[in-house]
């Protein structure tokens, strides 16, 4: 089957604006806790472990995806922020994780998936850092 994922673009002037907490977040030191899921059983390994380990977040991403790239060192350097709070990265061009990403609706990459209890409570499209912050300070 053939999918079309179209990445979100926003201004330059959305991502200017994120003031000093982003580049905190850049210059956080420390290894990324983010965890790649490889395939369906992987992801659905994830969600379950959110019934008893609290919220997870998933970021829907791609290689070639532009804005994917400029999120990657932001989402992270929140791994290693936001403690509690396990981090997972899942490529939507992985054959094994096809299902997943099509249950969960991913029409544009990047895609910000969030889950607790063993059910996703949110979820937000576009390289929006800003976004990505105030959700994971709502849901945690």
């Amino acid at each position: 089957m053939l999918r079309t994922v179209v990445p979100l673009l926003r201004p330059a002037s959305t991502f200017l604006s994120t003031s000093h907490q982003t580049c905190r977040l850049l210059s956080a030191a420390g290894a990324s806790k983010v965890v790649e899921l490889a395939n369906d059983e992987d992801f659905s390994k994830a969600v379950s472990a959110t019934k008893d380990a609290g919220l997870a977040v998933v970021d829907f991403t791609a290689k070639w995806c532009g804005p994917c790239k400029m999120m990657a060192p932001i989402y992270d350097a929140m791994s290693r922020q936001y403690d509690g709070v396990t981090f997972y990265k899942a490529d939507i061009d992985q054959e094994p994780l096809t299902k997943s990403v099509e249950a969960h609706g991913v029409a544009s990459v990047p895609t910000f998936a969030f889950f607790k209890g063993g059910k996703k409570v949110a979820a937000f499209s576009g390289a929006d850092p800003n976004q990505l912050k105030r959700t994971l300070d709502d849901l945690s």
